[in-house]
């Protein structure tokens, strides 16, 4: 039997992880194209600012400002799905970390072991599938690259989470694995806990 303590701390962890990443640090680029606008803008103002009609072109200028704007929208978007790309890395290791503190172990034939006396079969759990096998090939494929083992099973397994080679998650995966992530605590301590 684990203490009520272990639960909560399980809930306070994915809680706190999902307020800080999804709510707090993703919430940033929200407003990509507004900042990218005003970036615009600034580029625009410090050219007129200086502007020489004898050596200055004011299409020239307009098309480096429009350039600016794109540049800017594009490093954004980039680090966006950097920051999905990574968060899933992070909630991965949360997963392993909760699993040895929890069960002294990370290896699936040990939680197997360990579960099945209680009736819980990892093997038809939608949610440890979802963490053990799509998330987990998701974090290590976005760690070890394009050459990696994870990336190929990944791109075989689930090919909607590859875009022009690369491993792009989105919002909802994560939403997704956060859920599954919940659930799983959830029937894995079910009457585990002594109150």
């Amino acid at each position: 039997m684990f203490p009520e303590r272990v639960k909560l701390e399980i809930e306070d962890e994915i809680n706190g992880f999902k307020k800080t990443t999804l709510e707090r640090l993703l919430n940033s680029f929200d407003n990509i194209e507004i900042e990218a606008a005003n970036e615009r803008t600034v580029f625009l103002e410090n050219k007129a600012r200086k502007f020489n009609p004898d050596s200055n072109d004011e299409g020239s200028v307009e098309e480096d400002a429009f350039f600016a704007e794109l540049n800017y929208i594009s490093i954004e978007q980039e680090l966006r799905q950097e920051f999905l790309n990574s968060t899933a890395i992070w909630l991965f290791h949360l997963f392993e970390r909760q699993k040895k503190r929890v069960f002294d172990s990370d290896k699936t034939d040990v939680l197997k072991e360990l579960l099945v006396r209680d009736g819980y079969d990892l093997d038809s759990c939608t949610d440890w599938l979802v963490l053990n096998k799509e998330l987990r090939l998701a974090a290590n494929a976005i760690k070890h690259g394009t050459d990696s083992k994870a990336f190929k099973d990944l791109k075989t397994k689930f090919p909607e989470l590859i875009d022009n080679a690369n491993v792009k998650l989105s919002k909802i995966d994560i939403v997704r694995y956060i859920d599954a992530l919940k659930a799983f605590w959830d029937k894995a301590l079910c009457g585990k806990i002594a109150l």
